[in-house]
């Protein structure tokens, strides 16, 4: 159990870092747009505008959201102190990394534009807090279950809502866009982490006394 939870590390770090990455990946660096990106540059697409295309910006920020959860859960079964509160740091900075900035952060909760990023960010931070407080007295298939469901969202939600979305972005670029090394390592890093929750899974049940 204890190799799997190390193999999650490099799971959630792949998830963390596809996020920031490129997702449309394009020789014009103005041009690139990673996940945190494409949640801002949706609100300006006429075709998202008009609702003609039925695009949730929010979902753009599941992998990080997802990233700052896991790493906090992982940050409770730490012992040195002081890499925990570095890992706990990061997470924190990692699960606000959507909400806008200052004056708009003043009204986020209420602001028809910004509340539903308000609180699924808060929902995050909470859930965040929680896994941190009572996930090692979670039962190993629970924790392993919820391992599979993280990286299924991970690697499913925002990489399948940017394949809906290319499309438009090509006739906005006039030109077809390459999909950026952003987008692999979402998926590879969610993949990853359901698979090692898989991992975990089988390991309990073989580790279940047989009855006689």
């Amino acid at each position: 159990m204890s190799v799997a939870r190390r193999w999650l590390w490099l799971a959630l770090i792949l998830i963390g870092a596809g996020y920031f990455g490129p997702w449309v990946a394009h020789k014009d660096a103005g041009l690139i747009q990673s996940a945190d990106d494409l949640a801002e540059f949706v609100k300006f697409m006429p075709v998202v505008r008009s609702g003609e295309l039925a695009i949730i910006r929010e979902l753009f920020f599941i992998p990080i959201w997802i990233t700052a959860i896991g790493l906090a859960w992982q940050a409770g079964r730490l012992k040195s102190a002081r890499l925990r509160w570095a890992v706990l740091t990061l997470s924190g900075l990692l699960v606000f990394t959507p909400m806008p900035k200052y004056p708009e952060l003043l009204t986020t909760y209420r602001s028809p534009e910004f509340a539903a990023t308000f609180w699924i960010t808060i929902m995050a931070a909470l859930v965040a807090v929680g896994g941190l407080i009572w996930g090692r007295r979670l039962p190993d298939r629970v924790e392993a279950s919820l391992w599979i469901v993280l990286g299924i969202a991970a690697a499913s939600i925002a990489p399948l809502h940017f394949v809906k979305l290319q499309p438009e972005i090509a006739k906005l670029y006039h030109a077809s866009v390459n999909v950026g090394w952003g987008v692999y390592a979402v998926v590879a890093g969610g993949v990853g982490t359901a698979g090692i929750g898989v991992w975990m899974l089988i390991a309990t049940i073989k580790q279940r006394p047989r009855s006689t």
